[in-house]
């Protein structure tokens, strides 16, 4: 690297959408605090499209972390790539690095202190729970959902700068979650969505692969359409990806009330168009969940072994109005909690959340934000 150019951190999230959208409020804390220096991503492949057109970046590097999962991480292939992306990373010669992730599985710490030892730098910072012997600065672990996600990192952004000599130790630092909006996106959706009556709901039922037990049921959902539909009116879309199109044609099906199934026809630049032009987002713990609090669009969002407290809305960071719904027969969270991951493959769902309670808060937000009128 040439004396003309300016140093480099790298911040790490290897994880799916939803923790990539998190990660915005550490790249807006970044792009403030370590203003001279130049600021890289490594993050998940799943996660790429957010920051596709975020001029505070200068590099995202991408992982597909399924490669390294359980036992495929120890297959020649994925070895190789795992070598080559750490010798890429090495020939930057970055003056820090930012771990976004808790120190939580043995595998996970490895993989996590290959890269940080892999990428030579010299300040290394992530959080302290006993696995932290690689970093040269940490932040205490005070578990999942001591603080929000996104509010972990912003904080581990502000140790990075005192490392690097940018700020006083324990100064505040502020980051807030922001996403950049695609303007061909942005057309389309506005075509898309041209004569659709408000206000515009986008529902998102089923999940994909990670954690399917955060789905709620169709009836349950199909239950809250009809009432919420028949109080105000307005737009239905059911949202989701590819994996999530049979399930919403299911839905739509079973409701009485016209929805219009978009899922699998969005990408992610469309999508995030899509929840900004709406009303509210209603839904579980998911990626869309995330892009929809990071455009200030209202969210309800349903919990069952997910920890709200670690994902939910958090005003530390900047989130949109929320308001977050359990069943009586879920009051905790299983996954995710303290130090511990949780069996993630464990079967759960969200219980008997009452559809009325779910269309009630949906109207109460619209309500409250100014979608519709007051009864």
């Amino acid at each position: 690297m040439s004396e003309a150019q300016p140093p480099r951190v790298l911040l790490v999230k290897l994880g799916d959408l939803g923790d990539t959208v998190l990660l915005t409020a550490a790249v807006d804390a970044a792009s403030r605090v370590l203003s001279g220096y130049d600021l890289d991503l490594l993050i998940g492949a799943a996660g790429t499209s957010v920051f596709a057109h975020d001029p505070r970046l200068r590099r995202v590097w991408s992982f597909d972390r399924r490669r390294i999962m359980g036992r495929r991480a120890f297959a020649p292939r994925s070895l190789i790539l795992w070598g080559r992306l750490l010798w890429s990373l090495r020939r930057e010669r970055y003056s820090g690095v930012v771990l976004a992730h808790h120190l939580t599985t043995v595998l996970g710490t490895l993989k996590l202190a290959s890269i940080a030892l892999g990428c030579g730098a010299p300040v290394r910072v992530g959080l302290e729970n006993g696995r932290s012997g690689f970093l040269t600065h940490a932040e205490n672990d005070g578990g999942f959902g001591r603080r929000s996600e996104g509010a972990y990192w912003v904080r581990l952004v502000g140790v990075l700068a005192w490392a690097l000599h940018y700020g006083p130790s324990g100064a505040p630092i502020h980051g807030r979650l922001s996403v950049y909006k695609d303007p061909a996106a942005v057309r389309r959706v506005e075509a898309l969505l041209h004569g659709a009556a408000r206000p515009i709901v986008a529902v998102h039922h089923g999940l994909g692969g990670w954690i399917p037990s955060r789905a709620w049921r169709p009836e349950g959902y199909s239950r809250v359409m009809e009432t919420v539909h028949s109080r105000v009116g307005g737009t239905l879309l059911l949202i989701g990806g590819p994996e999530e199109r049979q399930a919403a044609e299911h839905l739509a099906a079973l409701t009485s009330v016209s929805a219009a199934v978009l899922a699998g026809e969005t990408d992610v630049p469309v999508l995030t168009a899509l929840l900004d032009a709406c009303d509210l987002y209603l839904g579980p713990d998911s990626g869309p969940m995330h892009l929809a609090e990071a455009l200030d669009t209202p969210v309800v969002s349903l919990w069952g072994p997910t920890n709200e407290r670690a994902w939910g809305p958090c005003p530390e960071v900047g989130s949109s109005p929320a308001i977050c719904l359990r069943a009586p027969d879920r009051p905790h969270p299983t996954l995710y909690t303290k130090h511990a991951m949780g069996d993630v493959r464990r079967a759960s769902d969200l219980g008997s959340l009452d559809p009325a309670l779910v269309a009630d808060a949906v109207i109460e937000l619209l309500e409250r934000t100014g979608s519709v009128s007051k009864r």
